[in-house]
């Protein structure tokens, strides 16, 4: 019954998807060329399914300019800072406009992305982690999602994770300059407490489509050294690569700052361990050779400190646990059915 009200729902929403024109680009001096942008094909199925979801809200489409030329996507809205058009929920939208009106010198929240870009990672950490920052707020929350995080990440019982006591989204320490001393930032973290009273941080990074960035600090020497020489973080990794950071075969891009953030906030916070995690769509595999560098140069017994979830696990075993809280439903809905886009796909022969 559940399986023919779903398929009903989806010919309900191809039925009235109108014109293919409406989930293509343009620009300004060519208003009536329309086109796909040449994307990989995970990439080019989800842009399809975030112009869709813009379109569904009613917000117009938005754009980018260059050299006087407005080229429009429609995966972009225009207006999204009043409508509120890219967030699941409107106390969603509330308090990302508060973090924005409040944002520290130091933070890299970017609120025309956050509010218009549905595409963007960032807006969909909000979406995703937000109402789990209200669940934990209950005993019954903290402990649901302690149980979930501990059969996700900790199959050793390694961390021993009783529940998570906080959850939050895009953090960077105000002690950052103690830190790498640039502005890596954790997407999301969960602040966890042990079967044992000891304390804890899980680190999340959350891509979509986007890769995991090849750029390191303007000034990498903080991080090498952080890495090589500060003995509780440099004993994670084994002794070839150390010598390979050292002698910078291997720059530390995002995923490995990511890691060493979530280490240097461990030990300035005297938390009693860590790990950092990766979030994204299973069939977003850019991001494979770097996660697959790093696991090969942290020592065995320190190679749970780095794990990969996709993002479609994480966000089922939400579902299951909450089965009552719809907003997890209305988030898959919204990144992970892809349905409508590859009917598209298939039939449009796109």
């Amino acid at each position: 019954m559940n399986e023919l009200k779903d398929q009903l729902a989806i010919n309900n929403e191809i039925g009235i998807l109108g014109d293919i024109k409406n989930y293509m680009s343009y620009s300004s001096d060519a208003p009536n060329k329309y086109y796909f942008v040449e994307d990989d094909v995970f990439t080019k199925k989800a842009r399809l399914l975030q112009a869709i979801r813009r379109w569904q809200t009613g917000a117009e489409c938005g754009f980018v300019e260059r050299k006087g030329i407005k080229y429009y996507h429609p995966n972009l809205a225009l207006g999204g800072e009043q409508s509120g058009c890219n967030f699941i929920h409107h106390r969603i939208f509330e308090y990302a406009k508060c973090r924005v009106a409040n944002k520290k010198k130091y933070e890299t929240i970017e609120g025309k992305r956050l509010f218009n870009n549905f595409l963007s990672s960032q807006p969909m950490a909000f979406n995703l982690f937000f109402p789990l920052m209200e669940i934990v707020k209950c005993e019954e929350g903290k402990c649901r999602l302690g149980a979930i995080m501990a059969d996700l990440l900790d199959k050793n019982n390694v961390l021993k994770i009783k529940y998570i006591d906080e959850v939050g989204i895009e953090f960077i320490p105000d002690y950052y300059k103690n830190c790498l001393n640039d502005k890596t930032a954790m997407d999301a973290y969960f602040r966890y407490v042990t079967t044992n009273g000891n304390r804890g941080i899980i680190a999340i990074e959350t891509k979509y489509t986007d890769s995991l960035g090849h750029n390191q600090a303007s000034d990498p020497s903080l991080a090498i050294k952080t890495a090589t020489e500060l003995d509780d973080i440099s004993k994670i990794f084994t002794a070839e690569g150390k010598e390979m950071i050292c002698k910078r075969d291997i720059e530390l891009s995002q995923v490995y700052r990511n890691l060493l953030l979530t280490e240097t906030v461990r030990l300035f916070e005297r938390l009693d361990n860590s790990i950092s995690v990766v979030i994204a769509p299973k069939d977003n595999t850019c991001n494979k050779q770097d996660e697959n560098q790093l696991m090969g140069i942290l020592a065995e017994q320190y190679k749970y400190k780095f794990q990969v979830l996709s993002l479609e696990s994480f966000v089922d075993t939400i579902i299951r646990e909450f089965p009552n809280e719809e907003i997890f439903q209305k988030f898959h809905h919204r990144y992970l059915d892809f349905r409508t886009a590859e009917w598209l796909i298939k039939n449009y022969k796109l």
